[in-house]
């Protein structure tokens, strides 16, 4: 076992000037105009996220919101952007309970789960802040796709299927996003069919031409208003015109002489990516070796316990004290490594018992995957398909080292598939990811505690993990720009795209195509995708106590990596789905 100095990456295909990887060629070829144009990384990333929003609806769009890891290579300084919804005013602890159990349904489809939305301040505050170039340029690719139309996808097919009665629901969903079939009703389209969406382009040369004001005040807002209003939600023109962005300090720590700067609370993420990483480099100092059941062990329960963490103590910090000090102190990581059992797995209850309303009857909730065996004849209850999981990453590095790491998302596929009479404006169902009731799951079988409860103005906590590496030579130097959606398995994912670099010396095309291993303490299983273990060294870990569960796949990881010696750019995007790593030559 050897830690691997030089990182190779040469499998990848290089570039002399900026790259970019998105998780759609159009956005990514948006991007790389902008690049072209002289702009910069915030630049090509606003250009991306705008064009993912029209031409991904079922992971962003204007009704969203995110976060952004924005590095300036002139000054060497990172700044962190917050622009994740926020609980509307009217907006209760109990909102979604009654009876005492969570109505299922009323988070995750329709008005009443749609969330105060940052997406349009947060895009263009990064644009006016950090960008070279004027909104019109950088927002016209997507005034163009959204203009001329998009053609109807394998990934787009799949994922309409799973929310196609949801979408059926909202007339102006389905008139969009949908197409009639042969008995006139609403359906997915055939693939190759043309989404066209011109009120959604007039809306974007509205924000061109006078930025996120008329969104947040004016014949926009008040278009959402009625619509969310007549749905039965809470959004009123005072949540709308009160939303503000808000600045952090990035969450700062390191893996084996690599400097990392992440997302800090309400991203549960970064603290789980630098908890995990710390935990690893304290149990395995001198490198961890590709697939080693020992080694994967010890990583499972590092995730384990770290999961745990995010049920204990996280949620917005405007809400909620947070030892965020003590969580990445260093005898913090060796206590959580030391508690370890090197020869068998963990028991999650043990770390943490099950909270009040965690109960069997609601961790086995009917028709989802936490139900009981099924009985002869039926057909057993499956995890959530990860396509439902959706949120998308942008990575860019520009041709002077300036980088940017973008996680933007509507939250479950489609959003809450209500569109905004009018403007074209897909809604978020962000509540969902609040504790409808603590410790019962959310979408993505989180279970979360009373830290991460509703209130009004509250950010739900999140997952999202936009990450920067920087070289070990120049700490001020990005190496590599990472981040992917996937719900839950968003931190493991950038967790092992990391260390497939550092430890395994894999470039970052291998790096973000290797199979994939994630744990959430609750459900107590390992989850594996279809590439993740050989049969033997599934075994070794079924032999230590792990339940595990095969998953097809998940995530869609986007990443940057710039070779610190030759400074050649090497962009990736994740072969599970179908984006584009574009570059400069």
């Amino acid at each position: 076992m050897a830690l691997v100095i030089a990182i190779p990456a040469w499998a990848a295909r290089p570039y002399r000037g900026g790259a970019v990887a998105t998780a759609h060629p159009m956005a990514s070829e948006a991007a790389l105009r902008m690049l072209d144009k002289g702009g910069n990384a915030v630049d090509a990333a606003v250009a991306a996220a705008f064009t993912l929003a029209v031409v991904g609806p079922y992971h962003s769009g204007l009704g969203g919101g995110g976060f952004a890891l924005v590095h300036d290579a002139k000054t060497g300084t990172t700044q962190v952007l917050d622009f994740r919804e926020v609980a509307p005013k009217g907006a209760t602890r109990d909102m979604y309970v009654k009876d005492g159990k969570v109505v299922p349904g009323l988070s995750t489809d329709g008005a009443t789960s749609v969330a105060v939305p940052g997406a349009v301040a947060g895009y263009l505050e990064l644009l006016e802040k950090h960008g070279k170039l004027p909104r019109a340029v950088v927002l016209q690719p997507a005034i163009e796709a959204a203009t001329k139309g998009f053609w109807v996808s394998p990934k787009y097919q799949q994922i309409a299927t799973l929310r196609r009665d949801c979408l059926r629901q909202d007339p102006e969903a389905s008139r969009i996003f949908l197409a009639k079939n042969d008995q006139g009703e609403p359906d997915v389209p055939p693939i190759g069919y043309l989404v066209r969406q011109p009120e959604l382009a007039r809306t974007l040369q509205t924000l061109a031409k006078s930025g996120p004001k008329p969104f947040y005040s004016g014949p926009l807002a008040q278009a959402m208003v009625d619509t969310v209003k007549a749905g039965g939600g809470l959004l009123t023109l005072e949540d709308l015109a009160a939303f503000k962005t808000r600045a952090h300090e990035p969450l700062e720590g390191s893996y084996r002489g690599y400097r990392i700067l992440t997302m800090p609370p309400p991203s549960a993420g970064g603290l789980a990516v630098l908890q995990v990483l710390g935990a690893m480099e304290r149990l395995r100092p001198k490198g961890l070796d590709y697939r080693n059941p020992e080694d994967l062990h010890l990583y499972v329960e590092a995730v384990r316990r770290v999961y745990v963490d995010r049920v204990k103590y996280l949620g917005d910090p405007a809400f909620v004290k947070i030892p965020m000090e003590s969580l990445t102190s260093s005898g913090y990581i060796a206590d959580l490594a030391g508690g370890i059992d090197p020869k068998k797995a963990t028991p999650s209850a043990s770390l943490l018992p099950p909270m009040e309303g965690a109960n069997d009857s609601t961790l086995k909730k009917p028709g989802t995957w936490y139900d009981s065996p099924a009985a002869p004849g039926q057909t057993p209850a499956q995890p959530p398909s990860p396509e439902k999981k959706n949120t998308t990453h942008i990575s860019v590095i520009d041709k002077d080292g300036g980088a940017v790491a973008l996680t933007t998302t509507v939250n479950y596929a489609f959003g809450s598939c209500v569109v905004a009479k009018g403007t074209g404006v897909l809604l978020n169902d962000q509540m969902d990811d609040f504790a409808a009731r603590p410790g019962v799951p959310n979408a993505y079988g989180l279970v979360t505690g009373e830290a991460n409860s509703i209130a009004p103005g509250k950010v739900p906590l999140s997952s999202m993990s936009p990450t920067l590496v920087f070289s070990r030579d120049d700490p001020k130097k990005v190496m590599l720009a990472v981040g992917s959606p996937g719900g839950s398995t968003i931190p493991t994912t950038v967790i092992q795209v990391i260390s497939n670099i550092v430890d395994a010396g894999m470039d970052v095309s291998r790096a973000v195509g290797a199979g994939r291993l994630h744990h959430q303490y609750l459900p107590d299983e390992l989850w594996v995708d279809r590439w993740g273990l050989e049969p033997a060294t599934q075994a070794a870990l079924e032999a230590k106590g792990h339940k595990i569960r095969r998953q097809e796949t998940w995530g869609d990881a986007e990443a940057v990596y710039s070779d610190p010696k030759t400074n050649l750019r090497y962009p990736a995007s994740d072969p599970r789905n179908e984006g584009a790593g574009l570059g400069q030559n």
